[in-house]
């Protein structure tokens, strides 16, 4: 833990941009367990759950960018051990959609293994329409900021 990193409130988080693509979708659907046709993976089962001209991708997998998006920032070795992500989904993810998921920092507060940092993030399309909106946070230990004076 050498190394001394700033984090400030209002500081924003480098973009994660995600093209979706129906491959993208139905590897991420096949890694969970989920096998035959579904909203997510078959147009025709989409039009008739959804009543949309075709598949959307899950919740989920807006999840797990939005959790990259912050073990990117933090690290790995930080955020595995004390990060969360927590996101409201608001639009349709579809295939064919580049998907940008950014954050911002709201608030550092103490704790006793270090400081909570949090953060807001938000994922939107091509178009600008936000996608899913929400919050996430990490615990950094003490030794990632510079000391108090």
């Amino acid at each position: 833990m050498g190394i001394t990193r700033t984090f400030k409130v209002g500081d924003e988080l480098p973009p994660l941009v995600k093209h979706m693509t129906q491959e993208a979708i139905n590897l991420f659907e096949g890694s969970a367990g989920h096998r035959g046709p579904s909203q997510f993976t078959d147009e025709a089962t989409a039009r008739q759950t959804l009543g949309t001209s075709s598949t959307v991708a899950s919740g989920r997998m807006s999840l797990t960018f939005g959790l990259e998006l912050l073990r990117r920032y933090f690290g790995a070795d930080v955020y595995n051990r004390g990060g969360m992500v927590d996101l409201r989904f608001l639009r349709p993810v579809r295939p064919g959609d580049a998907i940008t998921f950014s954050g911002k920092i709201t608030a550092i507060s103490k704790e006793a293994d270090g400081n909570r940092v949090s953060v807001e993030v938000t994922a939107a399309n091509q178009k600008g329409d936000v996608t899913a909106v929400g919050a996430g946070s990490c615990v950094v230990p003490s030794g990632f900021f510079p000391p108090e004076e």
